[in-house]
């Protein structure tokens, strides 16, 4: 039996030698860490009854055979020799060095996964830039806008086959106005019990204000109740304090689903009570408290969302998942004056199905509060302007990360 020492900075050029001196046959006896890197004994012409037990352990492991692996580990197999080399490992090594070595095998496999992935999502971008160029450039001005990328794509595939590029880009915008579910539904015109519910920061109690204004200037102030519950905030309270000062409406505090029942109850003859809740992180573990404290029996308490247009779509993505335990009826996009790009929150809009009732561009009481319903085209041009502004160019790698995996799951 041929017996050999490598030491190499790691496992894996520790392996490479042993293939290259020792052949594909070689096997691993042991293994462990120096200061420099790996040391490897390795072996050839081995005998498996010197190994005794051990041997047939490995021969009963190597019996499973590269079958036992999925496509990516068996695609890596013929070049690592994967198989046999840890499966001798874990028979010849210290338990815990024999673990160390399989976890490195395992986020080299996972590395390999990654890496195969990233080369063929980038080869089918590319491809569909040669074969597709009308719907490549569809989908890039989508992201420009902003736009979800399974959104993006569902909207180029509804684009006639024959279509060049303006004709395209027409029928695209087109379409995502289309899909937008705009609402002119108006509190300041049905009345009721409504809660603005939302992230903090988003302009829950600047837009309820502007809706208290809208009510105010068409109906009688003695209509009108105001109620916060954000008992959270340092001076939250007293920023819609001062708004129903100058309103000259009646404003309560309810800490609890108790205090709020009663406050509706001295609210009984009002034909609008706006509730402005706490602005909490979605992932605030407090949030249960806050939706538990809207649930008042004998009250249709409508819960309407606020969210804000300059979000990222992750961020978007999350509040809204989280805010739905509220039971939103609608939404109210807010600070359409500070955000970079509209697809985000629009995309969401569409996806959620959720209506929008009121659009917010800035923040003047009640100027800057638009029903949404004759505000399509108006959006769709902001939206487009913003995407002809973007101080820069997209990155195709990250083009092909998010459409050239949709391009590989549709050929798989």
């Amino acid at each position: 039996m041929n017996i050999r020492r490598f030491v190499a900075t790691d496992m894996r050029a520790a392996l490479a030698a042993i293939r290259g001196e020792l052949g594909p046959d070689a096997v691993m006896l042991s293994s462990r860490k120096l200061p420099e890197g790996v040391e490897v004994i390795a072996a050839i012409e081995y005998d498996d009854s010197l190994l005794g037990n051990a041997g047939q352990g490995a021969s009963a492991i190597d019996d499973l055979g590269v079958t036992q692996l999925d496509d990516y580990q068996r695609a890596a197999a013929p070049q690592l020799n994967i198989q046999r080399e840890v499966t001798l490992a874990k028979v010849a090594e210290p338990v815990a060095e024999s673990t160390v070595n399989e976890s490195s095998v395992a986020l080299e496999i996972k590395d390999l996964r990654r890496l195969l992935e990233t080369q063929l999502a980038s080869l089918a971008w590319n491809d569909m830039n040669r074969q597709a160029p009308v719907r490549a450039r569809l989908l890039r001005e989508l992201s420009k806008l902003g736009v979800d990328s399974i959104l993006a794509a569902e909207l180029a595939d509804e684009v006639p086959t024959d279509s060049n590029s303006q004709e395209a880009m027409r029928f695209i915008v087109r379409r995502f106005g289309e899909r937008l579910p705009l609402s002119n539904w108006d509190m300041a015109e049905t009345g009721g019990i409504f809660a603005i519910v939302g992230p903090t920061g988003v302009g829950k109690t600047t837009s309820l204000a502007k809706i208290a204004a809208r009510f105010v200037l068409r109906h009688s102030v003695d209509e009108l109740g105001l109620v916060s519950t954000d008992t959270y905030r340092i001076g939250a309270r007293q920023q819609l304090a001062n708004f129903a000062r100058i309103l000259r409406a009646p404003m309560h505090v309810a800490e609890s689903a108790q205090d709020l029942r009663r406050v509706l109850d001295a609210f009984g003859n009002k034909k609008l009570v706006l509730i402005d809740t706490a602005g909490m992180s979605q992932r605030d573990v407090r949030l249960a408290n806050q939706f538990a404290t809207l649930n008042v029996d004998g009250y249709d308490i409508r819960t309407v969302l606020a969210l804000s247009a300059g979000a990222d779509r992750g961020c978007l993505s999350e509040a809204m998942s989280v805010f739905k335990a509220a039971g939103p009826e609608a939404l109210i996009i807010t600070k359409l004056d500070e955000a970079a790009a509209l697809g985000g929150v629009l995309s969401l809009a569409i996806t959620s199905t959720l209506p929008v009732a009121y659009l917010s561009d800035g923040q003047r009481v009640p100027e800057d509060l638009h029903c949404a319903a004759p505000k399509r085209f108006w959006l769709l041009h902001n939206a487009l302007k913003l995407s002809a502004n973007a101080p820069t160019a997209l990155d195709e790698h990250e083009l092909a990360e998010r459409f050239g995996h949709m391009g590989l799951a549709a050929n798989a």
